[in-house]
């Protein structure tokens, strides 16, 4: 656990100290109730057999899985200590074979544990035990409690995870992954109450589940491959963008990180600056369409093919507003040929009504420009594409920007560094 901080550490082992004290409390109440351990078994290997074909939400950080229907269903029917214990063996068998370190084997166990026995105690103390559970408003308004205490501690254990590991913030966390999988999350409580519904009448007619539990969980499997697909093919149109030409490869994830090293000079929160640094990567989308002798002309253009050129940054934004994952961004590649002045396009923007992050992208754009090789000319000096820079502060640029940007600049150094993507925005 070396390379995790010193919070990150401190947070896995307070859950799974929480855990361990949850399940010795558990064993303590089930005792030696051979019947109470036999469910605990078959609860077990259902949760074991469906957690084994998650479903990996954007970036694999985080999969969702249909074995909740499982867990619901024994909340439903049994004490909290059965669920507790049938979710720590079931969730345990089915991490062993992931492919992840040990440690996050561990903490994910941990943290299922910890939410069902929130989830199974919730469930216990709002329900009326005297009553059939769907036989009374009390207990059918016990169990949407109890889902949506299922959904929001979960997302909370899991996303302060991630902040600490990763130095985001716990809400940009939070809103990239999981309002996209709160519908397919709370879905699984009316499957859990027809599972405990058929294991009431007889328990070996939870298999007639089998085949509509495979079929949720295909159709969302197929709707997080379209959103993973749909950004990768974003990305890669950008990068087909600057592979056309050998001169300006690799620009778009220069001018990205750029953008990031000024929005962090800028002390900007870090959700802005993820989101600057995602829009920075995708700011010439627009451009896939454009001509090559446009996009490669070794002369000024003319007034016609200048118009037809300055179009790719209105096409990129409509593009991106088109998508969920970075709808966010969209109005930043819009504008990232605005000027200071107001006299930029595709909307004459001026002064601060321009968007900071669109400011931040002309800004590293114009640098990582000035400073690669182009059909017509050679690639300037750091000294001399600062000046110019310099130059245009308060016409073209922001002042306060051109400052940040330039401090924040490595010196002697025209290459940028090595550079990968930033994560992905809802």
């Amino acid at each position: 656990m070396a390379p995790l901080s010193f919070s990150t550490r401190t947070y896995i082992f307070l859950v799974i100290f929480l855990a361990i004290l949850v399940l010795s409390v558990s064993s303590t109440l089930i005792a030696a109730d051979i019947s109470q351990w036999g469910i605990v078994v078959v609860f077990a290997l259902g949760i074991t057999i469906l957690d084994l074909v998650p479903i990996k939400i954007y970036g694999g950080f985080i999969e969702m899985t249909i074995s909740t229907a499982v867990k619901f269903a024994a909340v439903i029917l049994f004490q909290p200590s059965v669920v507790i214990w049938a979710t720590f063996i079931g969730t345990l068998a089915g991490e062993l074979p992931a492919q992840r370190i040990w440690y996050k084997k561990i903490f994910n166990v941990s943290a299922m544990t910890l939410t069902l026995a929130i989830v199974a105690l919730t469930y216990y103390l709002i329900r009326d035990p005297r009553i059939e559970f769907f036989d009374s408003l009390q207990n059918v308004l016990a169990l949407i409690i109890a889902g949506l205490a299922d959904f929001g501690f979960n997302s909370a254990l899991i996303t302060m995870a991630i902040s600490l590991s990763r130095k985001l913030p716990f809400r940009y966390i939070w809103l990239q992954n999981f309002p996209k999988v709160i519908w397919y999350d709370l879905s699984m409580v009316p499957i859990g109450a027809f599972l405990a519904t058929l294991w009431k009448v007889n328990p070996l007619s939870i298999a007639l589940v089998g085949l509509p539990l495979v079929v949720v969980r295909h159709s969302y499997q197929i709707a997080n491959d379209l959103q993973r697909q749909t950004r990768d093919a974003l990305i890669a149109m950008v990068r087909v963008i600057d592979e056309r030409d050998q001169h300006t490869g690799d620009h778009s994830e220069r001018v990205s990180q750029y953008a990031r090293s000024t929005a962090e000079a800028l002390e900007l929160d870090q959700e802005d600056i993820e989101i600057i640094a995602q829009a920075a990567l995708l700011h010439d989308l627009g451009k896939v369409g454009m001509r090559n002798d446009i996009l490669f002309s070794p002369n000024l253009l003319n007034p016609e093919e200048r118009k037809s050129a300055e179009k790719h940054a209105e096409i990129g934004g409509e593009l991106l507003s088109k998508f969920p994952l970075f709808e966010r961004g969209a109005g930043l590649v819009r504008h990232h040929h605005e000027r200071y002045d107001g006299g930029g396009y595709p909307d004459k923007l001026k002064g601060d009504a321009i968007p900071l992050g669109a400011r931040i992208i002309s800004v590293a754009d114009a640098y990582q420009a000035m400073t690669e090789d182009r059909p017509y000319r050679r690639a300037m000096s750091q000294a001399i594409a600062v000046q110019r820079l310099r130059d245009a502060s308060g016409t073209q640029f922001d002042p306060r920007v051109v400052e940040a940007f330039v401090g924040a600049l490595p010196r002697d150094n025209v290459s940028a560094p090595a550079l990968t993507a930033a994560p992905a925005l809802a």
